[in-house]
């Protein structure tokens, strides 16, 4: 009779144990861009999206990141758009934003999209950097602020000047 009892009584405890009582997973963490001297423009990039997808935004359009070389948006490099959207959902590629309709539109699903951009990135030596950056969320314009960026202590640092610059249209 033991014999069975044990075997029993090791059953009824397993199944009284559920898989949802397991640990979560942790997040995946990444490097810091912030640690790389040699890719600045990246850094700031991630800066951007960083205290944007740490807000407390409950609905995301699609999400589209941009330079300006004076005439019109730019794509990052593949291997910079495809390290970003490793660190952030719901991040596209630029070529999946479309300005249509006088708007940012997600080329796949037709609603609005939302382009983060950088204009007029420029260093005056390899630990000292400027940019102007902001967003358009579908037709709607963010402020623009002034960028300063330097590197110390083995990490990009970011100063935003909150003055308003202009409003981007």
């Amino acid at each position: 009779m033991r014999i069975f009892v044990v075997p029993f009584a090791v059953l009824a405890l397993v199944a009284c144990t559920h898989p949802d009582d397991a640990e979560p997973a942790a997040e995946e963490s990444f490097p810091s861009l912030a640690s790389d001297q040699s890719e600045p423009l990246l850094a700031l990039v991630d800066n951007m999206l960083d205290t944007y997808f740490t807000s407390d935004v409950s609905t995301r359009p699609t999400i589209c990141v941009s330079t300006h070389d004076g005439r019109s948006e730019v794509a990052l490099p593949p291997e910079a758009e495809r390290e970003l959207m490793t660190r952030y959902e719901g991040l596209a590629p630029l070529a999946r934003c479309a300005w249509l309709d006088n708007g940012w539109q997600d080329s796949e699903t037709g609603e609005p999209a939302m382009v983060f951009n950088v204009h007029n990135f420029t260093c005056t030596d390899e630990s000292n950097c400027t940019a102007f950056g902001g967003f358009v969320d579908g037709n709607s314009s963010s402020l623009t602020y002034r960028y300063s960026m330097s590197y110390a202590d083995g990490a990009w640092q970011f100063e935003r000047d909150n003055q308003i610059i202009m409003d981007q249209e």
